[in-house]
């Protein structure tokens, strides 16, 4: 096999092993995306939870406030 052939072979292994990488690599970022998403609104949830115990905690001080 002549070395012109030879190096056309590696090369267009070189561009699979690249393709593959590249579709890995997108895998891996749209991974990334759907964690960072979930995350992101699990926090806003448990945010907004606990902004509702401060309420009800307020609620409950001003009654007992207002009791005395």
């Amino acid at each position: 096999m002549s070395r012109a052939k030879l190096v056309e072979q590696f090369c267009l292994i070189q561009l699979q092993v690249l393709r593959d990488r590249e579709m890995r690599l997108r895998r891996e970022i749209y991974d990334c995306k759907i964690q960072k998403e979930y995350l992101t609104h699990f926090l806003a949830d448990l945010n907004e939870e606990n902004d509702q115990d401060q309420l009800k905690a307020l609620i409950t001080e001003i009654k007992v406030t207002d009791e005395e």
